[in-house]
Order: C-alpha cells, then sequence, then structure tokens
C-alpha cells in the first residue's frame, strides 16, 4: 500500500480522496500578477503584464461615526431632511391656544375689575357705596389702574399667540404675564395699604351685613386678584418653558 502511495501520479488522473498528496500553494492575492487576473491588462499601453500587481484589498481601520442630526425630523421624530434622524422636542406643556384662552380671561378680568366699581351701583351692588359711574381716587387708584395694566397684559398675550406658534414671543408673554400678576397683587393688597398711603376719610368698602361685604371684598378685588395672578404665572411658566427648550435644541 504504501509502495503505491509513494508511486508518481500519472499526468490528468485525479488522485484519491485520503492520501496524501502535497497541495500546491496558491499565489498570494497581493503577488499575484495582473496578467493572471486580467489577461487584456496593459495592451496597448506599454505596460508590462509581469510588472503590475494588484494590491491586496484593505478595509479601513474606523468607520466614521453617524452624529444624528440636531434639526427635527417631525412632530415624533424619524429621518430629517439631512438623511439623520431627529426627535422634536414639545415647545410646553402649555399651547398656543392655550395661551390665547389665558390672554382673552386676564383681559375680561382686568375689564371687570376696573369698571365693576362704576356699573355695580345699576344693579345694586356698590362695593364703596358711591353711586353709578362715580368718579374717586379710590376708584382710579384701586380699580381702574391695576384693571387697565391687566387689560392690556391679557391683549399682549392674545397679540403674542402667532408667535407662539412658531415657537417665539417668549419675551412678550414673558412681560405680559408679570404684569398680569403685578395687578392682581395690587387688587389684594390694594385695600388693605390704602389707607396707610392715604389716609382719608373715605372707606374703601361700604359697611353692610357679613355676606354682602363678603362678595364686595372678593367681587371688586380678592376675587379678580387672585384669579390674575394665576393666569399671569401660566403665560410667565410658558415663556420659562420655551426659553429652556430653545436652550436646550
Amino acid at each position: 500500500m504504501s509502495d503505491a502511495v509513494n508511486e508518481p501520479q500519472a499526468e490528468g488522473v485525479v488522485p484519491l480522496p485520503g492520501l496524501d498528496v502535497p497541495a500546491q500553494p496558491e499565489p498570494a492575492a497581493g503577488a499575484m500578477p495582473v496578467a493572471a487576473v486580467f489577461p487584456d491588462f496593459g495592451q496597448g499601453t506599454g505596460l508590462d503584464k509581469g510588472s503590475a500587481t494588484v494590491p491586496s484589498p484593505t478595509m479601513p481601520a474606523t468607520l466614521p461615526a453617524v452624529v444624528p442630526s440636531a434639526m427635527p425630523a417631525g412632530p415624533t421624530g424619524g429621518l430629517s431632511s439631512a438623511g439623520s434622524y431627529g426627535v422634536r422636542v414639545p415647545m410646553s406643556g402649555l399651547s398656543p391656544a392655550g395661551l390665547s384662552i389665558i390672554g382673552l380671561l386676564t383681559a375680561l378680568l382686568g375689564a371687570w375689575a376696573g369698571l365693576s366699581v362704576f356699573v355695580g351701583p345699576t344693579f345694586g351692588w356698590s362695593p364703596d357705596g358711591s353711586p353709578s359711574w362715580h368718579w374717586s381716587l379710590i376708584h382710579a387708584a384701586l380699580h381702574v389702574a391695576p384693571g387697565g395694566v391687566a387689560l392690556i397684559a391679557g391683549i399682549a398675550m392674545v397679540a403674542t399667540v402667532p408667535k407662539a406658534a412658531r415657537g417665539m414671543g417668549r419675551l412678550g408673554a414673558a412681560l405680559a404675564g408679570l404684569l398680569a400678576i403685578l395687578a392682581g397683587a395690587w387688587l389684594v393688597v390694594g385695600p388693605n395699604e390704602w389707607l396707610v398711603l392715604k389716609p382719608t376719610q373715605q372707606i374703601v368698602f361700604a359697611y353692610a351685613a357679613p355676606m354682602r361685604s363678603f362678595t364686595y371684598v372678593v367681587g371688586a378685588n380678592l376675587g379678580p386678584g387672585l384669579l390674575l395672578a394665576v393666569t399671569g404665572a401660566f403665560a410667565l411658566a410658558w415663556a420659562v418653558r420655551v426659553a429652556k427648550v430653545r436652550g436646550s435644541a
């Protein structure tokens, strides 16, 4: 059996499997001549077929990192126009439509705070006992002034809504909210501090039954003042939220 293995094989005869036949080494890819791979290479150019070799294929050491785009792709994210992914961050918990409602409410509260002492006596409701459309320093300082400021603040909030839909107008909304808060605060503390600022014999609230006096205080000053502070805080919070989102984008 060993003699059969060591005998030279006839040309063109395929050796049987399992026999120890030395395999011929294949040429390396880096040293393979171009003529062996591309037979027609170099014809008509004067290049020697055996002089050029095919370089071995190489892979880049590191792949470039893909950085997601900062621009939003849609309401819930996705592939952006630049070919990368992004996620849209909600601008605020209070939508522009909500800001317009807050502005209308602020304007209505300001109008009521400024006109209630003038139109109230027509319906038998007079906080200081004065007749209808009676002008006095108390009416001007404790009702008309804060009511007018709140009315302007509410109109400014409504005017900011078109810019708020584009994530802008935060400065106007913040200023309007601050004015509404100040107007509401003066409506609440003004009647108690008025006698300190202007000691006069004129009373702020007329003497009446306990329930009647409660309606005077709450309806003319305390109620509108607290509600204006709330609406102003909503507008101010919206402006702060928009500033934070734009700064983190």
